[in-house]
């Protein structure tokens, strides 16, 4: 008998690309350049795949090219799954 298969959704992940810019005083702010929510089976492929998904929307090869950054947060779930790995 087979086993039953567990419906498995793959987990969301927000990814904002940001830009550390200097306004008139010489003050650094960082600036969010796109915001994206990802659904990938890991971290790394959801940076992989916003990073595709920003060079389409800005038509670039390279998104260094308008952010310096990627900021990738978990969802709060996979953080405890993570968690417990560790």
């Amino acid at each position: 008998m087979s086993k039953p298969r567990e419906d498995r959704t793959m987990p969301s992940f927000n990814v904002r690309f940001i830009k550390t810019v200097c306004d008139d005083m010489g003050h650094e702010h960082r600036a969010c350049q796109a915001a994206f929510k990802v659904d990938a089976a890991s971290l790394g492929a959801a940076a992989q795949q916003a990073e595709t998904d920003f060079c389409k929307q800005k038509s670039v090869r390279d998104w260094t090219v308008f952010a310096d950054v990627i900021e990738l947060r978990t969802p709060p779930a996979l953080q405890a799954d993570m968690g417990r790995l560790a």
